[in-house]
């Protein structure tokens, strides 16, 4: 099983230095690029190069490797498919995805590569980009359209674009409707929360966490970059500081004691009350920052 994912690096396709470059970055998941960021006239080249990428992660340690593909519309994904899902491929990014029988199409590719390439059936997970209006209002069912479907993640720029929205309010209230459904579906459906856009302002460091935290306290759980700049706030943001996992230790305590002393709710000093909830939650936290390797945890 896949570890949680903060922080995911976009590489080009294109570019060896790149591809070579960001797995030794802090990224928790490379993206290599097929699509956007790769010219037409490069793609077939892109492909052979990132195919060898992901052969060379192999039973490496690292980050996990995904591969964005192109949309099955261009007539470019199953070839990329049979390409790069191969040994050292955790999953793929699936762009602009409106429907869940494109989900479903890409899936039977990556079994058949999976079986050619000797890979364990089910090993190659897919998240699924949702950058429309059709995209954020068929959120649950792209969610739910296959096994294989990891998480969603939210296209900011393409979405706004597409409702015709302007992106300029520096809390982001534009893109508030969109960021809750997808979190939302995602909880439904029982797949990981969604991971947030890309921060496009490169040297706007302070945005960047205005923009994770928002984020985090929506319901995400990790970001996508542009840049590796941008790991250190992203992977900070997403991981329970000290403080979190004191006060999480501390509720799981208190509430151990009120259940031995047959005590349903108690009241922290702070006068918050704990009960089931509450508890929960700080366990999950908890559990995060294990997963992560947080000390105090």
């Amino acid at each position: 099983m896949l570890p949680p994912l903060r922080s995911w690096l976009y590489a080009p396709g294109n570019n060896p230095k790149l591809l070579e470059r960001a797995p030794r970055t802090e990224a928790d998941a490379v993206i290599f690029d097929l699509e956007d960021s790769v010219p037409a006239a490069e793609k077939v080249r892109a492909r052979q190069l990132v195919s060898e990428a992901v052969a060379r992660h192999a039973g490496v340690a690292g980050p996990a490797i995904f591969v964005r593909v192109n949309h099955p519309e261009t007539g470019l994904t199953e070839a990329e498919v049979m390409a790069v899902v191969r040994p050292g491929l955790s999953g793929l990014r699936l762009p602009k995805i409106e429907s869940a029988r494109t989900v479903r199409l890409v899936a039977e590719w990556v079994e058949r590569a999976e079986e050619e390439h000797g890979l364990p059936a089910g090993s190659v997970v897919l998240v699924l980009g949702v950058e429309s209006a059709v995209g954020v209002w068929r959120a649950e069912e792209l969610a739910d359209a296959h096994p294989r479907v990891l998480a969603l993640a939210f296209g900011a720029v393409d979405f706004a674009r597409d409702i015709n929205a302007l992106p300029e309010s520096p809390d982001g209230r534009e893109l508030l409707y969109a960021r809750s459904r997808l979190v939302v579906a995602s909880r439904v459906v029982g797949v990981r929360p969604p991971v947030d856009s890309v921060y496009p302002r490169l040297d706007d460091e302070a945005g960047l966490e205005r923009e994770t935290r928002a984020g985090r306290a929506l319901g995400f759980f990790g970001k996508s970059a542009i840049h590796p700049r941008q790991l250190p706030i992203i992977n900070r943001v997403y991981t329970p500081d000290d403080e979190e996992i004191a006060r999480a230790n501390a509720i799981v305590e208190a509430a151990a004691a009120a259940e031995d002393l047959g005590i349903g709710a108690l009241r922290l000093p702070n006068g918050e009350f704990v009960d089931l909830p509450v508890v929960e939650r700080a366990k999950a936290l908890l559990e995060l920052a294990r997963r992560l390797g947080t000390p105090g945890s």
